[in-house]
Order: C-alpha cells, then structure tokens, then sequence
C-alpha cells in the first residue's frame, strides 16, 4: 500500500519567501517555481529555530503548530503561489499519479517474480515541487521525494531499494 501527499509545501514556502536558513532548510531544494522573496515582513528572532521544529512536525505528522508570528501576508502569498485547482496543475499531477503508478507496478512486478510472492508493504510518500530529482527516507516507511523525481525513470532505484527493505 503507497499513500501519498504534499510534504508541507507552505513551511517550505514560508523558508524560501523569508530566506530562513539552517542546516535543516538548507538540506532541501528550494520551491519550483520559485518563490518571490516577502519584505516588509516582522519575524521574530526565535521563528528560524522554531522552524525547523514545525518541519520536523509535518514531516513526521502530515501537519504541525505553525511557529508563532507568522504574517498573514505570508499566508496571502502562498495562495497566490500555489494554485492547485488550475487545469495546468491538475494535468501535471494526473501526469504524475499515471507515470508513478506505472512505476511502482514495475518494481512490484519485478520484486514479485525474484521473492517468488508479491511483496507486502507499506510506504508512505511526501511529494514536494522543489528544484532537481530530490528523495530523501525520513522513516523506515516514509520518504520525501520532488516531484521531478517522481516524473522521471530515475525513480525506479530508489524506490525499489526502499520497497524491497519494506517487503522482507
């Protein structure tokens, strides 16, 4: 069973519109397309520490407490960012589903005839719209991928690596 959803998209929205950087928010592509740098904006001295945590927390959790401060101008840009219900975007991820579906059956046809058995697993993805051909395993049965990555055939190792760890 694969589950799939957006990877908190806004966190990462809200570290490329105010240029936070840690360890943590370096470590992944910034947004694609990109995103337009917010001034005027007040941020409090603990809101780049505190971010990290509330990566950490949609990361792990599928959603977390936003770090206290956060402008509602911040909010308002990210809509006018992302604008999921366009037909450009609802092509692009029915492109994606399609293509990563295909790839998935691939893998799974592949490791059933070499285990013998289909492969039973569970593995939960976070599909993020950042720069390049991103995968990142945050659990044993989560990983963090780009949804270039996800359109691509470079895919396939990855993925494979992971759902065979899952299947034994």
């Amino acid at each position: 069973m694969i589950s799939s959803g957006d990877g908190g998209t806004f966190p990462l929205f809200v570290r490329d519109a105010l240029g936070i950087s840690t360890p943590t928010a370096d470590s992944i592509p910034r947004l694609t397309p990109p995103v337009p740098r917010v001034t005027g904006v007040l941020v409090p001295p603990e809101f780049t520490p505190d971010w990290d945590r509330w990566w950490r927390d949609c990361t792990q959790n599928g959603h977390g407490r936003e770090p206290i401060g956060i402008d509602v101008r911040l909010r308002e840009a990210y809509t006018r960012w992302h604008s999921p219900t366009t037909p450009e975007a609802t092509s692009h991820r029915d492109h994606l589903r399609t293509f990563f579906s295909a790839a998935v059956q691939e893998v799974v046809v592949g490791l059933e005839q070499e285990l013998g058995h289909r492969p039973i697993f569970q593995l939960d993805i976070l599909q993020i719209p950042v720069e390049g051909q991103f995968w990142r395993r945050l659990t044993r049965d989560k990983v963090l991928v780009s949804e270039e990555l996800l359109g691509s055939r470079n895919v396939l190792a990855p993925l494979e690596s992971v759902i065979r760890d899952l299947a034994q």
